[in-house]
């Protein structure tokens, strides 16, 4: 397999080197026609700028890309670029020898750090039953009751809830009362929690969020 490295801290491809001679498939390191392009820099800046040129230059090439600290978003970055996989650089020397291959046969690569991240990012992103529940309860309410339900939801009164709408407050407790039955709930308080639900949040950092303090009105 013809690798190409493209590194900037002698240390790292001292180690790049001794690491992929040591693997159970056939490596030559290789500046000549590569099959894989590893890049690492000290600074992700520069990895990133040397990914871009080598996706432009050589596109079809996977390309694997060693990070130190990497935040969520350049994880995307880098993946959204093209990258084939991502390895940490403090765990690189355990994973090289699977990434390699399955980059190689068109698959990704992340280090399992990364894949957690990954993965619970992805839960965090996705509704849970209850959640999503709770949206197609608020989807009921009407343009009017979802703006009332989401003051309520910040803790405001019915007057406050009148003065921000421009409408009265007898109003405003018209359509708390559809809200409420439309809901199906008990309560105001109920009724602020479904809205809390729907948008991924707990009570206590809706109401910190907001710093309001909700009360029965």
């Amino acid at each position: 397999m013809r690798i190409e490295l493209r590194c900037d801290d002698p240390s790292l491809l001292k180690d790049l080197n001794t690491i992929l001679k040591s693997q159970p498939f056939p490596t030559i390191v290789t500046k000549t026609r590569p099959q894989i392009l590893i890049i690492s820099h000290a600074r992700q800046l520069d990895s990133v700028n040397s990914l871009r040129r080598a996706r432009k230059s050589a596109p079809t090439i996977p390309t694997l890309v060693i990070a130190g600290e990497i935040q969520d978003y350049e994880i995307r970055q880098i993946l959204a670029m093209g990258a084939a996989g991502i390895l940490l650089r403090k765990t690189f020397a355990q994973h090289i020898s699977w990434a390699i291959p399955a980059i190689s046969n068109g698959c990704h690569a992340l280090s399992p750090d990364i894949s957690e991240s990954m993965i619970g990012e992805y839960l965090a992103a996705t509704p849970s039953p209850s959640q999503q529940a709770a949206k197609e309860r608020v989807k009921n309410l009407s343009s009017r009751e979802r703006e009332v339900l989401q003051l309520l939801s910040r803790g405001m009164s019915n007057r406050e809830i009148a003065s921000l709408l421009f409408i009265s407050p007898e109003t405003v407790k018209d359509h708390i009362r559809a809200i409420r039955s439309k809901l199906g709930v008990a309560n105001r308080v109920r009724a602020a929690q479904v809205a809390w639900l729907a948008r991924g949040s707990t009570a206590r950092n809706a109401v910190q969020e907001q710093d309001f303090t909700l009360q029965p009105r």
